[in-house]
């Protein structure tokens, strides 16, 4: 066999497939039978797979919000007031109940039952624009600001955006303190955003008119300590002229 010229292509540039080295290989061969015990051989414990429960409800299913409904004593009494009667009960029915719970009281005509759940009924001023307000139980505050503020979802936005997603959804009395917390403790958040207030004085431009009349001084370090014992460097400079002088020290 004689070659006439050799040349060199690119793997990338091979469309065709390699008959030789993509061959099927026959019934028994010793070499596939040997990989596929290898990597059949697994730990017991790792084929146990655990199938996820179905059984657990759903913390944000109706039955879920409404038994957290009624385990808060200030949505209860108007629950048990919506379900026996649609007409709004009198002062003295509900004098004696908690501040919160009067303030439901107040928005009574906006308050509405849906599967179990109370809701609050949101419209816009020009009639164009609903929505349900969900009553949030005191036992889901930190759940749902979890979710609407420190989630993937959330974006750890600031107070006032996060105040207008919990808005959105639910109903709650006070409920801006609690997000002004929620954002005040979030450590992503105190590690990520700056102060506010500015922690370094602003630099300033002095005027000087003779050398050595003013003189700035500063420590560099600390260093590598040296076979004197010195770690730290005090850095002099003259305003005028800009003459530099470094002294190494032990200590600051």
């Amino acid at each position: 066999m004689t070659w006439k010229e050799i040349c060199k292509l690119k793997g990338s540039a091979h469309g065709n497939a390699d008959a030789l080295s993509r061959r099927p290989c026959p019934e028994g061969c010793k070499y596939c039978s040997r990989i596929e015990k290898k990597f059949s051989v697994l730990d017991p414990v790792v084929r146990q797979v655990t199938a996820p429960s179905t059984s657990a409800s759903d913390p944000w299913s109706d039955e879920s919000f409404q038994k957290d409904q009624l385990g808060d004593p200030e949505i209860k009494p108007i629950i048990e007031f919506k379900e026996s009667s649609d007409e709004k009960p009198r002062w003295q029915d509900i004098a004696s109940f908690h501040l919160t719970t009067k303030r439901y009281w107040a928005l009574w005509d906006t308050l509405h039952l849906r599967n179990g759940v109370l809701y609050r009924k949101c419209e816009s001023d020009d009639g164009k624009t609903l929505r349900w307000q969900l009553i949030l139980p005191k036992t889901r505050i930190s759940t749902v600001l979890k979710e609407l503020h420190g989630s993937p979802t959330g974006g750890h936005f600031g107070v006032m955006k996060t105040l207008q997603k919990v808005r959105e959804r639910f109903y709650c009395k006070n409920v801006r303190s609690d997000v002004e917390k929620c954002s005040r403790t979030c450590d992503p958040c105190a590690a990520s955003k700056s102060p506010r207030k500015c922690t370094r004085e602003r630099l300033q431009l002095y005027n000087v008119g003779a050398p050595f009349e003013r003189i700035a001084f500063d420590i560099l370090g600390p260093l590598p300590r040296s076979s004197d014992g010195n770690n730290n460097i005090l850095v002099v400079m003259d305003y005028f002229t800009k003459w530099p002088k470094a002294y190494p020290i032990p200590e600051q």
